[in-house]
């Protein structure tokens, strides 16, 4: 079974998530928790990027001693196509991206097209759960035209498949 977790973007605003515990198959159980992707006022004459980070935080226990493999991705779904999404304030817009890499040249998003999903894979056993901690890093990038300064949101949603 998938669970997921939202997790939303904003300029100024930070949104605090909470977890949920989601059953698989066998004898584990897992859970998806992330910190919300805040980044500072965005300025449309800098012509630099602004990059930011966010975590996403796997956990997974067993019932049990017996060790149990935990193996599958974490996908970043929301608007935007090919892992190039858009903030909104009104009818303003201003484009970001999400990345698997701290150099941000692998798109992170559904798998689909030319984006990725993040792999995760480890052993759960009664008394060591299996835990995980993958970093979202962002780009915005500089001097997009029609931006102006305002509270920008989007709405993206972590989906843990395993």
């Amino acid at each position: 079974m998938t669970r997921w977790r939202s997790l939303a973007l904003g300029l100024g605003c930070l949104i605090a998530l909470e977890s949920a515990p989601a059953q698989a198959g066998g004898n584990v159980s897992c859970s998806i928790a992330t910190t919300a992707l805040a980044f500072g006022q965005y300025v449309p004459s800098r012509n630099s990027a602004s990059d930011f980070t966010a975590t996403v935080e796997v956990n997974c226990t067993a019932a049990g001693d017996s060790p149990v493999p935990v193996t599958g991705d974490i996908a970043l779904i929301g608007r935007g196509a090919n892992g190039r999404r858009e903030l909104t304030d009104g009818a303003n817009r201003l484009g970001y991206q999400l990345f698997l890499d701290p150099a941000r040249t692998m798109s992170w998003g559904d798998g689909s097209g030319e984006s990725r999903t993040q792999s995760i894979s480890g052993v759960a056993s009664g008394p060591t759960p299996f835990r995980a901690v993958v970093t979202v890093y962002g780009r915005i990038l500089g001097r997009q035209r029609g931006a102006a300064v305002g509270n920008y949101i989007d709405q993206v949603t972590a989906v843990l498949n395993y």
